[in-house]
């Protein structure tokens, strides 16, 4: 990916479909940079804010990684300013990994519900060995099942920072059930009331 130096504000570059940012990190200090909003909204997906890659600054090649974005209020899904760390190839990189549940469709088609206690977890790796998601496949759990962090795979050369008890995620039943009799059961307990008060009065 191709940065540019900046040296107009913010506001003015985000009005020519660039993105303003600043990179900065091992043997450099803070940069302030721009870069095409289209090319940088591409990499963001792939690469997310865990996976390394290069960029090129005035014929320099640096190795960075995304390390923070804020996104635009009116629309979350584009950014607005962002943030690259650069590294080196021989650093220890530790940020947290989205979850992607796998085959919870075969769950919710049991009439079951997915409950989602974590949505990523913190892992540390070397440099070049980051992945922008981890799959978790739940495909067999049934009603009270539950999965921790213990039970994600993950590629080698990761390692979950995470507790290794914490629960990741959780299945149930819905409560409508339940619901329709505490129902049932007011209104049953309402014509007693009624008929009591009706006894009184003719008495």
């Amino acid at each position: 990916m191709k940065i540019q130096l900046r040296t107009e504000k913010g506001k003015k570059v985000r009005n020519i479909n660039t993105i303003p940012g600043v990179l900065y990190g091992k043997g450099i200090e803070s940069i302030s940079i721009t870069v095409d909003a289209a090319e940088f909204t591409k990499k963001y997906h792939v690469m997310g804010k865990s996976k390394t890659f290069e960029v090129t600054l005035e014929g320099t090649k640096h190795l960075v990684y995304i390390k923070e974005i804020q996104p635009l209020p009116s629309n979350l899904n584009v950014a607005r300013h962002f943030d690259l760390m650069k590294v080196s190839k021989d650093d220890t990189m530790v940020s947290k990994i989205r979850i992607i549940f796998v085959n919870k469709e075969v769950v919710e088609k049991k009439g079951l519900i997915l409950n989602a206690v974590l949505d990523t977890v913190e892992v540390e790796y070397a440099v070049g060995k980051g992945v922008s998601h981890i799959n978790l496949d739940v495909e067999l759990l049934e009603e009270n099942d539950t999965l921790r962090v213990s039970d994600i795979i993950v590629p080698k050369g990761i390692k979950i920072l995470t507790d290794q008890e914490d629960v990741v995620v959780s299945v149930s039943r819905p409560k409508e059930e339940v619901i329709e009799e505490e129902e049932e059961i007011e209104e049953a307990t309402e014509e007693i009331v009624e008929v009591e008060a009706i006894k009184q009065s003719n008495e």
